[in-house]
């Protein structure tokens, strides 16, 4: 940038163009540091679909039990 003798301030195209340069490289450089965030995505939902499963089986579980108390409640009365 430069200044003009009006007090004023003159950017040029040049100077944007060395500021997203160098904006560029420093997105970059935060990109890389980054972890994987595939990685994270995959292994969040596989734990969701186990965590699904085992409260489908849970909720099976009960639903059995219910209907053997149901069953065995109706027999001895």
């Amino acid at each position: 940038m430069t200044e003009n003798h009006t007090g004023g301030v003159r950017v040029t195209m040049k100077d944007i163009f060395e500021e997203v340069q160098r904006q560029g490289k420093l997105l970059d450089k935060i990109a890389n540091s980054l972890p994987d965030t595939e990685g994270q995505v995959h292994d969040h939902e596989e734990r969701l679909r186990k965590l699904e499963m085992r409260v489908g089986w849970i909720f099976g579980a009960l639903g059995l039990l219910s209907a053997l108390v149901g069953v065995f409640s109706v027999s001895l009365g």
